[in-house]
């Protein structure tokens, strides 16, 4: 009898598309820093390492100078500030890289568990799905909320399988969660929507989530149990109501992530559409029975995305067990797969690992040296604080993370709650688009300075108005001074 070789776990096919995919993830990841909330998280967390204090009141701005802040996001900060001070931007690279594998593996495992074992279409389906949210994987302490959603729907499946054990992990997740994001009342929600549809009925072809009363009792008591490490954190239950901030309307409707999706977007039309009718088109087309628990999983992201698009990420995670489990039989040929397909895969990976060798120099070098000059006005801070130009200064919000970065004060910047519980965000928003009242709140303010640019109508207002001097600009950003003589009128 002839023996047949089992290949190498580390030849296995999944672990060559996995490794392809991360590969790929970590040569994106390598792009230039674009956000404009990055550079804020970076201050704080160098501002706690720094005092060895997390603040309660504002320390960057000049409008709300000593208000009330909420730290929420303090952990993540931290982590990033010290990699970035240690590490340079390969720290923070490397950060990223490591949440999105996790994420991946999480999803890759758990989709492996719903197609019954079908390990290769099980790492294609997670990635995919990972893959239609990728546009949100930038330097931002969402990422933590993204893995730990995963991890979550990892460990779930495995208790409702019998592993009930592995719920004593969940309230430790929820002391990191709580300290990283202020989304960790998702987490407390996940255990308690278990319990509940637990008890719903099989709805035609939706199939009961059954769990045993023993099962649904410790749920309940590891969410009890989790609410209480969810509170270790300096903000207390604040950490669990931030959230409440997304019923503002003015935020709602000024901040890009908290729109509707803009589904005329490139991204949206070419990725996220394309991947929303696919899972859709597999759930209705399928005969057999689906678990109820993962339709209404997906379901909700998909309301809350059509929203708010900072969900769009929950919705992609939320989209693989509905693709393992309806579609793993219709992809059997992938349990053996042929040695065609297997060459292609090899291929891709070689040509993966090739541009990550090319790509991975660059990530040498300081985060500052990673700060994309056409996303950051980093010409105009240094001429902003070469030539001592005074304040107060009135900046663009998109701006105002970069110069806290820079330990320039700002009038507004990404820290949102803070500005709402005054005038001050509505005030910026009338005068970026110069609302009937901006003069006033031009003198109002006192403004000495302003960093805007081109293209707002506000910046076209100041280079028409005799009392203030255009003193700078590149293209990417316009420096205007109040001028002397009437200051001191």
């Amino acid at each position: 009898m002839i023996e047949v070789k089992r290949p190498r776990p580390w030849a296995r096919l999944e672990y060559v598309i996995l490794l392809g995919w991360l590969l790929y993830f970590a040569v994106h990841a390598a792009l230039p820093l674009s956000d404009p909330d990055t550079p804020w998280h970076l201050a704080t967390g160098d501002y706690i390492l720094t005092h060895h204090k997390i603040p309660t009141t504002d320390p960057f701005s000049w409008s709300m100078h000593g208000q009330p802040w909420v730290t929420q996001e303090w952990l993540f900060e931290v982590v990033l500030a010290w990699l970035a001070n240690h590490l340079g931007f390969a720290g923070v690279w490397g950060l990223v890289v490591f949440l999105q594998t996790v994420t991946v593996l999480a999803v890759y495992r758990l989709v492996s568990t719903l197609s019954q074992g079908n390990r290769v279409f099980a790492a294609i389906a997670a990635i995919i799905a990972v893959a239609a949210g990728i546009a949100f994987w930038v330097v931002r302490p969402q990422l933590v909320s993204y893995t730990m959603f995963a991890v979550f729907l990892l460990i779930l499946e495995r208790v409702r399988s019998g592993r009930v054990w592995l719920l004593v992990l969940v309230p430790l997740l929820i002391l990191v969660w709580a300290n990283a994001h202020a989304s960790v009342s998702i987490g407390i929600l996940m255990l308690i929507f278990e319990v509940v549809v637990s008890f719903v009925p099989t709805i035609g072809r939706l199939e009961r989530h059954g769990l045993s009363n023993r099962t649904r009792l410790w749920l309940l008591v590891t969410a009890v149990v989790s609410v209480g490490f969810g509170l270790l954190n300096p903000n207390g239950y604040h950490e669990f109501t931030y959230a409440l901030l997304s019923n503002n309307t003015l935020m709602t409707s000024s901040i890009n992530e908290w729109h509707s999706p803009n589904f005329h977007s490139s991204y949206y039309k070419y990725g996220v559409i394309p991947f929303l009718a696919g899972v859709l088109v597999i759930v209705i087309a399928r005969r057999r029975e689906i678990p109820l628990k993962y339709i209404l999983y997906f379901g909700g992201c998909f309301a809350l995305t059509l929203v708010y698009q900072r969900f769009m990420p929950y919705l992609a995670i939320a989209g693989a067990p509905l693709i393992g489990f309806a579609t793993y039989d219709w992809a059997r040929v992938l349990t053996a797969p042929s040695r065609f397909f297997r060459y292609v895969c090899f291929i891709a990976l070689l040509a993966e690992v090739a541009e990550f060798g090319l790509k991975m120099p660059s990530v040498k070098g300081t985060v500052a040296s990673h700060m994309d000059p056409g996303a950051y006005p980093v010409a105009a801070v240094n001429y902003l604080i070469q030539h001592h130009i005074p304040g107060p200064l009135l900046n663009a919000y998109d701006y105002g993370g970069y110069l806290i970065y820079r330990g320039v004060p700002t009038f507004v910047d990404g820290r949102t709650d803070i500005f709402l519980r005054s005038s001050v965000f509505a005030d910026y928003m009338d005068l970026q688009n110069l609302a009937w009242d901006a003069p006033q709140l031009l003198a109002k303010y006192n403004f000495q300075s302003a960093l805007l640019p081109p293209g707002y109508a506000l910046t076209v207002y100041l280079s028409n108005n005799p009392n203030w001097t255009l003193v700078y600009s590149d293209g990417n950003a316009d420096i205007f001074v109040k001028n002397a003589s009437t200051t001191s009128a």
